[in-house]
C-alpha cells in the first residue's frame, strides 16, 4: 500500500485515513460476524443430516418384511461336540431329540506298495470316477510319472479326488491314498486304467477300502415312532425346517435335545440402537436449540423453524398409531416418549412382548408395529416387501396377474425303452441349463428301468461343477417318454442340447428345446393401472408408480388359476419406523428435500454476504485512493509553501545583512 506518512508535513496519514475509512471496516466486521452465524447455523444443519443418515440406518433392521430381526431364531443344542444347529428365519420354536448314529464318511482307497517315491508310473491315461459325477482323466508321461509327479497331477487336475502318499510301516512301503472330496455312500471311488504296462508299474486301487464311504444317519425322536434319515453330508438340512445341523461325532443312542427359540437379544438389540439413534438427534437439536440466561448467548439454531419442524415431526409420528394392526403403538411394546421428549423403552415389558408373552401379541404383530407389510387374500401371492418408495394402501391394492411363470419343459422326442443297458458306447451327454453348456457328463454303466434311468439322469445332470445350482427335475410320462423340468422359473430358464452318446437311449435328438416365461400382471389403485414388471415368479411395481413403486410379490398361481380379474388383493401397512423411514428420506432428498432447501437458503445469505463485504471493499478501496491523493496534494501544497517561505526567509536574511552592512 502506497504510504505517505509525514513526507512533509509530518502527519500520520495512513492513521488518519484509516481512521476516516473505520465506518467501512465496522461495516465489513458486521458483515463477517453475520456470515460466522450463517455458517454455523449451516454446520448444525450437517450435524442434523449426519444425524438423520444414522437413524436411517438402524431404521433398516426393523423394516424388513422379509427376514425380519422379529423373526429371527436362535439354536441350541445340549451337546455341541456331538451336533451344533443353526436356525434361519421363520424356523418353528420348539425342541427336538435327536440322535446321531452314524457321521458320513469320504471313500478311501489305497494302491499297492511302492519301495520309492521315485519308482516309475506306467505312462498313459487314468480316468476316476466319484459316484455319479463327471469322469476326469489324467495323462502319465515322462514329465509326471513318479510316485510323487502322479500325486500332484491328480491334485492340480481332478476335483472330486484329494490324492497324498502314505507310508505303510506293516508292509514297509509308500502307497497311494485317494479321498473322495464328497462324504455319502453314493460318493464311491472307481478308477479305470488305460496306462501301457511295458512303461512302468500300473497303480491298483482295487483293494480293500481304507475308509468305506458311509452316510450320516440321523435318528429324530427317542420313542418307537423315532425318524431315522440318512444324509451323504454332515451338514444336515431338511431334517427340521429352516434348521441346519451340523454333525461333529458319532454317538448312538445319546439322546440330544435341539432347543430352537425366538432371537430375542437380536430383536431387542434392533429395538434399542433404534431408541437410541432416535434419542441422538432429539437431543442434538435441543442442544443446538438452547439458550444460555447466564451468558445471554442462544445456540445457533435458537429459534430455527426448520429444526423445530424436523424435530417435532420425528416426535410426532413416533406416537402416531398403526391401523389394522394388532399392535397399533410403540408404548403397547413398552417404548413410549418420556417427560423430556425422548424415547424410553421398559425393558421387562419388551422383553415379555419378543417372547410372546403379552395377550395377543406375537412376532409377525410387533414387525407390522415397525416396518412395512401387506396382507394378501391368495395364497398364490404373497408379499416379499417393498421401499420406502411404496405407499400404505388408503383401500387395497388389486393385483391381477396375465400370465403365470413358468419353467422350462423338455420333452424326448422319442420313448424310452422299458429296460435300458448302459456301457461304454452311449454312456456321455452335454445338456444346456439356464443358458449354461454343461461339461461332458457320463451316465454309470448298468441296466435301467425307465424310471430309474430318468432318476438316475436327475442326479448326473444336477452333480454337475458347471451346471451348479441350476438344478433339474427329470421324469417320465405315461408314453413313455423323459421330460427334464428346470428348477427356475422366467425367461432366464431354458433347456436345450441334450447330445452325445447317450442322447438316443434317452430319446433325445438334440433338437428339444424350450424357455421359461416370466410372472406378468398389474396393480390396481382404485381401478387405476399401476405398471408392475415380473422376473420369474416375482412381480415387482415400477420405480415410478405413485403407489405401488418397488412392491414385489412372489407369484406362485399356475396358468389354470389365473382368470380374467384380479387374482388376490393386497392391505399394505406402513409401521412406525417405515413412516419415519420415509419421512427422513423427503428430507434428505437430493432434488426437491428440506434439508437441500435450508442449505441452499445458508449459501444464497453467505453469497449475499460476500457480495455486500466485497461492495463495501471496493468502496474502501475507492476512498482510500481518493484520501491518498489528496494528502498527497496537501503534502505538495505544502512543500511548495515552505519551499516559498524558505525562499522569502532567506531574503528576508539577505536585506538585513545588506542594510548592516550599509549602517557600517
Amino acid at each position: 500500500m502506497f504510504n505517505i506518512d509525514g513526507i512533509v508535513s509530518g502527519f500520520d496519514t495512513s492513521g488518519i485515513i484509516d481512521s476516516l475509512l473505520g465506518f467501512q471496516q465496522q461495516q465489513i466486521d458486521k458483515f463477517n460476524s453475520r456470515k460466522a452465524e450463517v455458517a454455523t447455523k449451516q454446520t448444525s444443519f450437517k450435524g442434523i443430516e449426519a444425524q438423520l443418515v444414522t437413524l436411517q440406518s438402524s431404521l433398516g433392521r426393523l423394516n424388513r418384511a422379509t427376514n425380519s430381526v422379529f423373526d429371527a431364531r436362535v439354536a441350541s443344542s445340549t451337546n455341541e461336540d456331538v451336533v451344533t444347529a443353526t436356525a434361519g428365519s421363520g424356523a418353528i420354536a420348539s425342541n427336538y431329540q435327536i440322535s446321531v448314529e452314524q457321521l458320513a464318511t469320504a471313500h478311501q482307497v489305497a494302491s499297492q506298495g511302492f519301495s520309492s517315491t521315485t519308482d516309475q508310473m506306467a505312462s498313459g491315461d487314468i480316468t476316476f470316477k466319484v459316484g455319479d459325477r463327471a469322469e476326469q482323466t489324467i495323462n502319465i508321461n515322462a514329465s509326471n510319472n513318479t510316485l510323487k509327479g502322479f500325486v500332484n497331477t491328480i491334485n492340480e487336475q481332478v476335483e472330486d479326488i484329494n490324492a497324498s502318499i502314505v507310508f505303510d510301516q506293516a508292509a514297509g512301503s509308500h502307497r497311494i491314498l485317494l479321498s473322495s472330496k464328497r462324504t455319502g455312500a453314493a460318493n464311491t471311488i472307481t478308477v479305470t486304467s488305460a496306462q501301457d504296462p511295458l512303461t512302468g508299474v500300473l497303480p491298483d486301487f482295487s483293494g480293500p477300502a481304507v475308509q468305506p464311504p458311509l452316510n450320516a444317519i440321523v435318528k429324530l425322536g427317542s420313542g418307537i415312532g423315532a425318524i431315522s434319515a440318512e444324509y451323504d453330508s454332515n451338514t444336515v438340512d431338511g431334517l427340521i425346517e429352516n434348521v441346519t445341523l451340523e454333525l461333529n461325532k458319532a454317538d448312538p443312542g445319546g439322546v440330544i435335545t435341539i432347543d430352537i427359540e425366538a432371537d430375542t437379544e437380536s430383536a431387542k438389540e434392533a429395538v434399542q440402537g433404534f431408541v437410541d439413534d432416535f434419542n441422538s438427534i432429539i437431543e442434538f437439536i435441543d442442544a443446538q436449540s438452547q439458550y444460555n440466561p447466564e451468558t445471554e448467548v442462544g445456540n445457533p439454531l435458537l429459534g430455527d423453524r426448520s429444526a423445530s419442524t424436523i424435530k417435532n415431526k420425528l416426535l410426532t409420528i413416533v406416537s402416531e398409531t398403526v391401523p389394522d394392526s394388532a399392535v397399533a403403538r410403540l408404548s403397547e411394546i413398552g417404548v413410549d416418549l418420556n417427560l423430556q421428549g425422548k424415547l424410553a423403552i421398559d425393558s421387562e415389558k419388551l422383553d415379555k412382548a419378543l417372547n410372546g408373552e403379552l395377550d395377543g401379541i406375537d412376532a409377525k404383530d410387533i414387525r407390522n408395529l415397525f416396518g412395512l407389510n401387506a396382507v394378501s387374500t391368495s395364497s398364490g401371492v404373497r408379499f416379499l416387501g417393498g421401499t420406502g418408495r411404496t405407499e400404505p394402501s388408503q383401500t387395497p391394492y388389486e393385483v391381477d396377474i396375465t400370465q403365470a411363470a413358468e419353467q422350462a419343459l423338455v420333452n424326448a422326442t422319442n420313448a424310452a425303452a422299458a429296460s435300458i443297458v448302459v456301457d461304454g458306447t452311449n454312456n456321455r451327454f452335454e445338456i444346456t441349463v439356464d443358458s449354461i453348456v454343461s461339461e461332458s457328463l457320463t451316465l454309470t454303466p448298468g441296466t435301467y428301468s425307465t424310471s430309474e434311468l430318468a432318476d438316475h439322469l436327475e442326479s448326473v445332470i444336477n452333480s454337475s461343477s458347471t451346471l451348479g445350482v441350476h438344478q433339474v427335475q427329470v421324469s417320465v410320462g405315461s408314453d413313455n417318454r423323459l421330460s427334464i423340468t428346470t428348477e427356475a422359473y422366467g425367461s432366464a430358464a431354458n433347456i436345450s442340447s441334450l447330445n452325445g452318446t447317450a442322447a438316443s437311449i434317452l430319446g433325445f435328438t438334440g433338437s428339444e428345446n424350450d424357455a421359461g416365461q416370466n410372472v406378468a400382471g398389474r396393480f390396481l389403485v382404485n381401478g387405476v393401472e399401476e405398471i408392475a414388471k415380473g422376473i420369474g415368479r416375482i412381480l415387482t411395481g415400477d420405480p415410478d408408480n405413485e403407489n405401488t413403486a418397488d412392491l414385489r410379490v412372489e407369484v406362485t398361481l399356475t396358468a389354470a388359476q389365473i382368470n380374467s380379474g384380479s387374482e388376490a388383493e393386497l392391505t399394505v401397512t406402513q409401521g412406525i419406523t417405515g413412516r419415519l423411514n420415509d419421512y427422513i428420506r423427503s428430507v434428505l432428498d437430493a432434488e426437491t428435500g428440506l434439508l437441500k432447501t435450508v442449505n441452499e437458503t445458508f449459501e444464497s445469505r453467505i453469497a449475499s454476504i460476500d457480495k455486500s463485504i466485497e461492495q463495501v471493499e471496493k468502496l474502501t478501496e475507492s476512498k482510500r485512493e481518493y484520501l491518498i491523493a489528496e494528502f498527497t496534494a496537501l503534502e505538495s501544497i505544502i512543500n511548495e509553501l515552505q519551499t516559498t517561505g524558505n525562499f522569502i526567509s532567506t531574503q528576508l536574511t539577505s536585506l538585513g545583512n545588506f542594510s548592516n552592512n550599509n549602517k557600517k
